[in-house]
């Protein structure tokens, strides 16, 4: 090997790992929380430098936008997927409860990282926050097919519009996956989850309108 073609060798850079970087990222937002893991911690814990992650990334931004893609693809989206299966009504919201109550491990933190950047909207950038609009509008749609079905089947009641009760199922799971991340006893917010949607099963006739 000639003397140039070791000078190219010694200077060539490394192969930026991107799914690496994502992993730990989404690691982290979602552990700890998006304000409190700084870009020079991902960049540590990634072994990676700065200037290599804004040249792949651009922005924390947008660093902050691709993990979410991250989140969606590998837990969200296949977690909402269940809402396609053709189960009972009752079966499907205890995956969902229990998915959501479920307690922090060593492969998966408790709560849910979209939460967390719902309960952030207003301090996230326009990338970012743009995304979570568009996902939510997505979740809500799903929820909403999801509760058609049950209702034409008989399963649940429909105290108002199936896009309100949408509206409504879509709040109280991130306000049970948020009182999971900050560290709330799991059986209790699973009581409180159950009473907050035995709503949909109640044959009161004098239960109130969701979104009256």
């Amino acid at each position: 090997m000639s003397g140039e073609q070791v000078k190219r060798a010694r200077g060539r850079p490394k192969t930026f790992d991107r799914d690496h970087t994502l992993d730990v990222a989404v690691d982290g937002y979602w552990r700890e929380g998006i304000d409190a893991v700084s870009v020079n911690e991902i960049c540590r814990r990634a072994n990676i430098s700065k200037p290599g992650l804004y040249r792949e990334f651009g922005s924390e931004d947008q660093l902050l936008d691709a993990a979410l893609s991250r989140y969606v693809e590998t837990v969200l989206g296949p977690a909402l997927a269940t809402l396609t299966d053709d189960r009972p009504f009752q079966q499907t919201l205890d995956s969902m409860i229990e998915f959501a109550t479920r307690p922090a491990s060593s492969e998966s933190p408790a709560g849910c990282l979209l939460a967390q950047m719902c309960a952030a909207r207003n301090h996230l950038g326009p990338v970012t926050g743009d995304h979570v609009d568009r996902i939510r509008r997505e979740q809500i749609a799903h929820y909403s097919a999801w509760l058609e079905k049950c209702a034409d089947r008989g399963e649940i009641s429909a105290p108002g519009p199936i896009e309100n009760i949408a509206g409504y199922v879509d709040a109280q799971m991130n306000l049970i996956l948020n009182r999971i991340a900050a560290g709330e006893d799991p059986d209790t917010v699973r009581t409180h989850a159950y009473l907050a949607f035995a709503i949909l099963t109640a044959t009161d006739a004098t239960t109130p309108a969701i979104g009256s």
